[in-house]
């Protein structure tokens, strides 16, 4: 998996803007693609002068709107030339920040309850002032383990490579990692096949 992920990495480097972006996305979405994650987060920067909020304005719909995604622009405001992308698939969306503990969470942290849009607008507000811990509820993590990451307990220790800080069940979260990366995986084994 290493190797062709390397590869992947090595060809985007050939590539032009809106085609490294499409290729990053397709890539580090794959998860929400594939309707196993609720959301991705992906931050498109490779050069500093390199304007990665314009082309990914000009193409995002185009690109998202067939494989019925969503997204959201953090960064939407400041003088960036990276675009940090919430991408979401809104009924898994509306699932992952519609359950008790979740909506607990996040009227702990100002948001409005069972209103994705205002949710959303409320976390693209917070992304001014730095990366809030309760996007781990939209990225689809267990609210258990946002919790924990929250508190500050010790987390867990898994030997898989992860994506979030495990401090409830290690066995489920292992085998979901898994999933994601075997969905990237795929993705970039397709690009690079040219498929």
């Amino acid at each position: 998996m290493a190797d062709i992920m390397r590869s992947f990495m090595e060809h985007t480097k050939t590539l032009d803007t809106a085609n490294y972006i499409r290729s990053m996305l397709l890539c580090f979405a794959a998860p929400t693609i594939k309707s196993i994650k609720s959301a991705c987060l992906i931050n498109f920067r490779r050069h500093k002068d390199e304007d990665m909020r314009s082309s990914w304005k000009a193409h995002a719909d185009e690109w998202l709107s067939p494989l019925g995604l969503e997204w959201l622009l953090l960064n939407e405001h400041g003088n960036f030339m990276n675009a940090l992308v919430l991408v979401y698939r809104r009924e898994l969306l509306t699932r992952a920040l519609c359950c008790d503990k979740a909506c607990d969470i996040l009227a702990e942290h100002g948001y409005p309850l069972h209103d994705v849009d205002a949710c959303l607008e409320c976390l693209r507000r917070k992304f001014c002032y730095g990366c809030p811990h309760e996007v781990g509820l939209f990225l689809g993590y267990p609210p258990d383990d946002v919790r924990g990451f929250i508190e500050g307990r010790e987390a867990k220790s898994l030997a898989c490579p992860y994506y979030w800080k495990v401090y409830g069940d290690e066995e489920k979260a292992g085998r979901t990692f898994m999933r994601y990366k075997q969905a990237e995986y795929d993705a970039a084994r397709e690009i690079l096949a040219g498929r």
